[in-house]
């Protein structure tokens, strides 16, 4: 192992981290792994530890190994294939020096899966093919999510008291994010969620957290709760993602206004919606509405009745999933989404009306 009297004392904090993570001294050699390196490279730690980084990381990219065995500046790669005694392993890889110890470096390696999942069949027509869409970009985007994770942790160990809370909201989004994206892969295909009772006022409050705390410039938001509401039935990180698409929605369409505000309401519509259950044909009351609102310039008349299709949009960076994946995560909690243009009130709005815990009654 490198002799190194300035040696940072990191293997408490790296040994939690679920990536393997490496712990590079200045003369190239690795210092510290973490068990999850273990189980990856198949090796032990004590084998691992002393060994040149770059005669254990060997990729199939000449160019790769070069800037590895350079160190003159942080590299971060997605897609690599890393030479391991069971073949080639593609993986994200991200290597970073130490905040505080500048010559000592710390290597993120985030595996990534075996190939993408057949996506939905052909059969199914062309809704079916273009909901393949987001599984596509769902596997591309969940492969780094380990590698942020593992960083958030190791941020977490170093960062004031204070400011934990937003490594572990990194944390939890990327848990959650993780998770849906599992769904994202699936929604070319007519899988149920998985229903429980939840409070909503709970996942709207989740929902504007972590809005706030990516985007600082967010408009007033107006809230109008019916306290009395009952717990519905859906699936909480799914409603989560929901909430977030459509208030991100509201944000960007109220960019360079000043007298921008998003509103949001819930009450108990006693008319009680009705929507068919395929499964049994039976109905379900769909009781509690939210309301999401903005007094944006609203949705071009073009576009409307193709407004929840994929790769509709009006932004110039948008890829026009947002809508779409918010109407299939309705969908699958037995819910439904409306869309409104109030113009005496200038008002766009969302609706969202869910069935309450109690779940499904006769109609």
């Amino acid at each position: 192992m490198a002799e190194d009297t300035h040696r940072p004392d990191y293997g408490q904090m790296l040994a939690s981290i679920s990536v393997p993570v490496l712990l590079i001294s200045p003369d190239h050699c690795i210092d510290y792994a973490n068990d999850a390196s273990e189980a990856f490279f198949g090796r032990s730690k004590r084998w691992l530890e002393g060994q040149r980084v770059d005669e254990t990381l060997i990729f199939a990219s000449e160019r790769m190994n070069a800037a590895l065995r350079s160190f003159d500046s942080d590299i971060s790669a997605q897609d690599m294939e890393l030479k391991t005694p069971h073949g080639l392993i593609t993986v994200d890889i991200s290597l970073s020096s130490v905040s505080k110890d500048p010559d000592w470096r710390i290597a993120i390696i985030s595996p990534r899966n075996g190939g993408r999942e057949h996506i939905g069949d052909q059969r199914d027509g062309g809704q079916q093919q273009a909901m393949g869409a987001p599984a596509i970009l769902g596997h591309e985007i969940k492969n780094p999510l380990a590698g942020i994770k593992g960083a958030a942790q190791l941020l977490a160990r170093q960062v004031d008291e204070k400011n934990v809370a937003l490594t572990d909201l990194i944390v939890n989004e990327v848990d959650r994010i993780a998770r849906l994206l599992d769904q994202m892969q699936k929604l070319g295909r007519s899988e149920p969620a998985e229903l429980a009772p939840a409070n909503i006022h709970l996942l709207i409050e989740r929902a504007i957290r972590s809005l706030r705390a990516a985007n600082r410039a967010m408009p007033e938001i107006s809230i109008n709760y019916d306290p009395s509401l009952p717990d519905v039935l859906i699936d909480a990180d799914g409603m989560v993602q929901v909430l977030i698409n459509l208030l991100q929605n509201a944000t960007d369409a109220m960019q360079g206004r000043f007298d921008g505000v998003i509103g949001i309401s819930t009450r108990f519509v006693m008319s009680g919606a009705l929507r068919d259950a395929d499964a049994d044909r039976r109905s379900i009351k769909l009781p509690v509405e939210i309301a999401i609102s903005d007094n944006g310039p609203g949705v071009p008349d073009h576009i409307v009745d193709e407004l929840f299709s994929p790769f509709v949009t009006t932004k110039r960076d948008g890829q026009g999933l947002g809508l779409a994946i918010v109407r299939k995560l309705v969908q699958q909690m037995n819910s439904r989404v409306l869309f409104e243009r109030d113009a005496a009130q200038e008002q766009t709005i969302f609706r969202l009306l869910l069935p309450v815990a109690s779940g499904k009654v006769n109609a």
